[in-house]
């Protein structure tokens, strides 16, 4: 059987979608055994949904996409020059 560790990676990528009926069975084996794993993805599918709604509310201010993505950049790659996310 497969560690948490293995399991907590498959549930946050999109490697299931694409996995094996075999290998999609041991998982939802593992989250019945494991409470930890079941309680980690619960709060993944909350963040997803949570983001879903959030983007889908969004999704008709173009500005406000715009400067989202700018701010995500800018906080990824490091650039804190032109100010604090707070202060745009």
């Amino acid at each position: 059987m497969e560690c948490c560790r293995e399991i907590a990676k498959k549930l946050a990528s999109d490697e299931l979608r694409e996995a094996s009926a075999w290998k999609r069975l041991t998982v939802r084996f593992h989250l019945l055994m494991c409470r930890h794993c079941r309680r980690y993805a619960a709060q993944l599918r909350t963040i997803g949904e949570t983001a879903r709604h959030l983007w889908g509310s969004h999704s008709e201010d173009s500005s406000a996409l715009e400067r989202l993505k700018r701010e995500i950049l800018g906080t990824t790659l490091g650039d804190h020059e032109g100010g604090s996310i707070d202060s745009k």
